[in-house]
């Protein structure tokens, strides 16, 4: 089986492989969870949430014995409390709706990492899982050309709930143009693996074409923080693929003071300031007694930041789906934010919702996937698929400190779950193969991880 609906091949020796309607819902994780908001929605139930129950129900269906792996049990301690909480708040507040909407993205996040966990690992999987995120780039950018030439915007956008907001970057189906530059920042690594790993070569051009492309709409976005990860990630990718300590140290520099500048001087005029009057850097924010120039969006970030430390103080076990924004529009705060109540920070959103103990779980997950993914890509030979896959996690893994702090609300966005089960079936993977080496080592003295750049077993 080389490409999605092929046949895949039996092996006698391994897990049975995955069927080939397996290999299609694998495919449509990515592209329904970045579509979902032009898809057709049955009352509350949208189609995100509809093919998360059915994939987990696939996954768990077609689960097959195998040998206890720590990352997946790692991760699958993660997401059960998770999916646990949020799906009480969906029973208890169904009338709160904010509440209720984030309680169910979360619940629909959680059940397709558990329905990728519970599938067997391996490169036909991996493979479906990475065409499905060419075929998301493919729509989304071409729903990016059709706004910029039209100026046509499909489903809801910041401009509808802000009338009077400036349009600064292209929005396609992502509500605001942070929140498709998450996307993109998240996706162009990931496309750069599929090419890597696809042995068709019409299938190649179409990845490289459309990491190619995206990079021209990352600008079009005028993110700061998405534009940012422009010089992060190539830095990321060019330590890891070159050996030279000279070139690894020029690549970090090209990526530091890139994203300062980045940062500091587009300030005020990209997509995210709210405030006229802190354009300029006519705010500044304190921090170890330094006074750093700042325009409205970074103080409010910042700030917002800062509020959501007390509330972990106050509240370290945890507010459940939507906390953060419940609690700052209940209590108010004594910091300027702009009368914005959404966190806009991944790590403070889920710390304060879900507790300091899951959240120091998600880190851990966090930092096991990145330390995994080093070690795959020094462990494998120069332009084989699975050194690019682990480049391409490390990658993302990288950008993450810019990606999490784009989005408004970081866990109530759909495919900001099929990327965090994307990187995690990614990560088990990779961990396959390491096993797999590690035991064909004990057989053949001589051999290592580099001999299995081809192997499709689990």
């Amino acid at each position: 089986m080389t490409e999605v609906g092929s046949r895949p091949p039996e092996d006698a020796t391994g897990p049975r492989p995955i069927t080939r309607i397996g290999l299609v819902l694998v495919a449509l994780i990515a592209p329904v969870s970045v579509l979902n908001p032009v898809l057709p929605h049955l009352g509350p139930v949208s189609a995100f949430t509809g093919f998360a129950a059915l994939f987990f129900i696939y996954g768990i269906t077609h689960m097959q014995k195998r040998q206890p792996d720590g990352l997946r049990q790692l991760v699958a301690i993660l997401c059960l409390p998770v999916l646990v909480i949020s799906l009480l708040a969906v029973v208890n507040s169904f009338n709160v709706q904010y509440v209720f909407a984030q309680a169910v993205v979360v619940s629909g996040g959680v059940f397709i990492t558990l329905g990728l966990l519970a599938l067997p690992s391996s490169r036909d999987l991996i493979r479906s899982l990475l065409f499905g995120w060419l075929v998301a780039s493919l729509c989304t950018s071409c729903l990016a050309l059709i706004e910029i030439t039209t100026g046509r915007h499909f489903g809801a956008t910041y401009l509808d709930a802000n009338p009077d907001a400036t349009k600064l970057g292209v929005v396609t189906v992502f509500y605001n143009p942070n929140n498709y530059a998450a996307f993109l920042a998240l996706t162009i690594p990931l496309l750069l693996a599929g090419a890597s790993l696809t042995t068709r070569k019409w299938a190649r051009l179409l990845y490289v074409f459309a990491a190619i492309v995206s990079v021209p709409l990352m600008v079009a976005t005028s993110s700061r923080f998405g534009l940012a990860t422009l010089f992060v990630a190539p830095a990321m990718w060019i330590i890891l693929r070159l050996r030279s300590h000279v070139t690894q140290a020029i690549a970090v520099v090209f990526a530091l003071v890139g994203a300062v500048l980045i940062l500091r001087f587009q300030a005020g005029s990209a997509a995210g300031d709210i405030a006229p009057v802190g354009a300029g850097g006519s705010y500044t924010i304190n921090l170890l007694g330094l006074q750093i120039p700042a325009d409205s969006s970074l103080l409010a970030r910042w700030n917002l930041i800062l509020n959501g430390l007390d509330m972990i103080a106050e509240n370290p076990l945890g507010s459940g789906p939507g906390g953060y924004t419940v609690t700052a529009q209940a209590q108010g705060t004594s910091r300027m934010t702009f009368n914005i109540t959404n966190p806009h920070n991944g790590v403070i959103e889920f710390f304060t919702q879900y507790g300091v103990l899951l959240g120091v779980v998600a880190v851990v997950v966090t930092i096991a996937l990145l330390v995994l993914s080093v070690r795959a890509n020094n462990a494998s030979r120069r332009r084989t698929p699975e050194r690019a896959l682990a480049s391409a996690l490390a990658c993302v893994i990288a950008t993450l400190p810019l990606i999490l702090t784009m989005n408004s609300s970081f866990v109530g966005v759909p495919h900001e779950w099929a990327g965090f089960a994307t990187c995690a079936a990614v990560g088990i993977y990779l961990r396959t193969l390491h096993r797999s080496a590690a035991a064909r080592e004990q057989v053949e003295p001589g051999n290592d991880m580099a001999s299995l750049g081809g192997l499709h077993t689990n």
